[in-house]
């Protein structure tokens, strides 16, 4: 502007000669991106000019006076018009043209100038539209880190080249902050692109400082868990290093603070990486994933676990062999394995938690031996994936070898002992044999009063699996006093819709059906609305719930009749049942 106007190249004479004009003006700073750049040194004064600046920085909202509007993603119909427009088509409303161009759309995740690029180079000739995607798979890299020559837009960077100069702005800052960030935004591409929290970081850091972990795991971390763990929990320091991400649009947060990134973003860090990089950040990401799973059981671990199972599924399908891909390493894979196994099993995902289970034992027999206590405390977790997942005989099969060998190695009184005899009896129990899974029940529960007290997790959980035995021997008052007992423990001790107390109301509602008592369908009512909320809607437990009350409901007509005007939507709710069971299995 200088130059033009014949001044000094000086912001200062520029900005005092706007300020001097009798003319009005209209002034732009377009991309001004980067946050070291304080902007209000170009500002000239007086109210006979505009000022409009254009950013990726939401910090530049500072400078506002009238509003600030943010862009947010275009909407399919508008990238898919967009790409038509690009590529030449003239007649945009065509309905089969627009969908053979909305698959590339939602490839590229509706960016505007990926679209563009993509555009360019259906015009072209290198490709049809249809066959775009399959390009992108084998090409991707080169796809969009190229620009075209006749782009038909003034814009001088590819999609890549935008955020690789975004990258370097923030390899070059002196501060700790961007060191931390670039470590970030390599941990984040290997996360699931949407839904990551600060939690994941804080649980790692705090199991790190309260257990004892290996040279192997010590090694393997993020830098910045490493440096927290010397310091004490420090958000703030996390939180810097987001900062510069977001400062430069590499990443947003959402409503609910939640982290997400860009598709495009995610995987461009990704392919930036060198292999040798790319292994680096993809065990440092696994490593802390797996460290951050809790092994406590409230409500906020159940929430914790299930938000971490896309983060799990990103990791785990990075090499072919998942997680197994470290199994070299020795123990420290064996436990990683049976963590996400462990939030695969909630969640539903039993064949997953299975796979998993089966390799660890596998490897523990192989390099330490059937009876080390690694070897059976993992053939305990086992034998649980199996009982969860309906596999009896299976479970039966792991179950009464492992309290054979818990007697004779521990004692019959012994925690690990008593834990599998708890699970021994649930598979009698499904398997028909209810009176070996009563005999082994009460003993349980025997011990655990002793020795645990009556209000015991432990005691409460033996009581809920003792009234099943009772029940299905037809004992059902003895089952329905046992269980009030529980619920009403469960509900002060863990709270009233933690899962294990959810499961003891399911059973007391089943109880007091078998009864006759009314209050039965209210109750499972209540199950299936906080188990949706909790769980979700296709969780094994929901559907469980959802079709005691299906089947509750169309036993009779009035019954039937009942079931729809009390449940909101309840027949949409007993029509998706199938759908959602047939899906899960």
């Amino acid at each position: 502007m200088a130059n033009v106007c014949e001044l000094e190249s000086r912001v200062a004479v520029v900005r005092r000669w706007l300020s001097n004009t009798s003319k009005p003006w209209a002034l732009i700073l377009d991309n001004a991106d980067d946050p070291r750049l304080d902007l209000s040194p170009y500002f000239p004064v007086g109210n006979r000019g505009v000022i409009l600046i254009t950013s990726r920085n939401p910090e530049c909202k500072v400078h506002s006076s009238i509003g600030s509007y943010e862009l947010g993603a275009m909407s399919t119909d508008e990238s898919v018009t967009l790409m038509l427009k690009t590529v030449g088509v003239h007649d945009l409303s065509s309905r089969p043209v627009r969908e053979t161009a909305r698959p590339v759309v939602l490839t590229l995740g509706c960016l505007a100038l990926a679209i563009t690029q993509a555009g360019a180079v259906i015009r072209q000739g290198r490709c049809r539209m249809e066959e775009y995607c399959t390009l992108y798979t084998r090409r991707r890299k080169e796809l969009l880190s190229q620009k075209a020559i006749q782009g038909g837009e003034d814009y001088q960077y590819a999609v890549y080249t935008t955020w690789e100069v975004s990258r370097q702005m923030i390899e070059e800052m002196s501060s700790e902050a961007g060191q931390d960030a670039l470590e970030l935004l390599q941990i984040f591409s290997f996360l699931h692109h949407e839904g990551i929290s600060e939690e994941i970081f804080s649980r790692a850091w705090h199991a790190l400082r309260n257990d004892m972990q290996s040279g192997w795991m010590l090694s393997h971390l993020p830098k910045i868990v490493l440096r927290l763990s010397n310091q004490g929990w420090d958000a703030d320091t996390l939180r810097a290093a987001i900062s510069v991400l977001l400062s430069f649009s590499l990443i947003y947060r959402d409503k609910d603070n939640l982290i997400y990134m860009h598709p495009l973003v995610h995987t461009w860090v990704r392919d930036r990486l060198d292999p040798s990089d790319e292994e680096t950040a993809w065990i440092q990401t696994t490593s802390m994933t797996a460290l951050s799973i809790p092994w406590t059981f409230q409500i906020a671990d159940y929430s914790f676990r299930q938000a971490l199972l896309p983060h799990i599924d990103t990791c785990l399908g990075f090499p072919n062999e998942g997680i197994f891909y470290l199994e070299d390493i020795g123990e420290d894979c064996q436990r990683m394995a049976t963590s996400f196994a462990l939030v695969y099993r909630e969640v539903g995902r039993f064949q997953k938690a299975l796979e998993l289970g089966e390799r660890v034992v596998k490897a523990y027999k192989r390099t330490i031996g059937e009876e080390h206590p690694e070897t059976l405390r993992s053939i305990y977790n086992l034998a649980t994936n199996f009982y969860e997942a309906g596999r009896v005989q299976e479970a039966l099969q792991f179950t009464e070898r492992l309290v054979e060998v818990y007697k004779r190695t521990l004692g019959e009184e012994h925690p690990d002992t008593l834990r599998s005899i708890h699970i021994l009896a649930n598979s009698y129990n499904k398997a028909g044999r209810v009176q070996e899974a009563l005999q082994f029940t009460e003993r349980v529960v025997e011990v655990y009063k002793r020795t645990l007290g009556e209000e015991h997790p432990y005691t409460l959980r033996s009581i809920h699996n003792l009234t099943i035995s009772y029940s299905a021997a037809g004992r059902v008052q003895e089952a329905l006093q046992l269980m009030e007992r529980v619920v009403e423990a469960r509900k002060r001790i863990l709270g009233e819709e933690h899962p294990n107390t959810l499961r003891s109301i399911h059973n007391l509602a089943y109880y007091y059906r078998k009864a006759g008592r009314q209050e039965a369908l209210q109750l499972m009512e209540r199950v299936v609305e906080v188990r949706k909320r909790i769980l979700g809607e296709e969780h094994p437990e929901t559907l469980c719930s959802i079709h005691v009350l299906q089947n509750w409901g169309l036993q009779t007509p009035g019954q039937a009749i009942l079931l729809n005007t009390q449940i909101p939507q309840g027949r949409k709710l007993i029509n998706s049942f199938t759908r959602l069971w047939k899906k899960l299995t």
